[in-house]
């Protein structure tokens, strides 16, 4: 089977190859600025607070917050 014709390759649009006005930041961009602050509490009594970077995973950080609680006495 023979094609015929020029091939064209697809090429996107001139506003998305150049960033343009019409283009958003990416979703997915793990280049976040900023903080995040991950904390435990009981009953609103916040009992461990952590601040990491904004591009550090939750899931990370769950267990120093669960070894960080302190011990109750009695």
């Amino acid at each position: 089977m023979s094609r015929t014709g020029a091939a064209r390759a697809w090429t996107p649009p001139t506003f998305a190859r150049k960033g343009g006005a019409a283009t958003c930041p990416s979703p997915v961009d793990r280049r976040k600025t900023g903080s995040k602050h991950h904390l435990i509490t009981d009953g609103g009594i916040p009992l461990k607070v952590i601040t990491t970077a904004a591009n550090v995973n939750d899931v990370t950080q769950t267990l120093a917050l669960v070894d960080g609680v302190p011990l109750v006495a009695g």
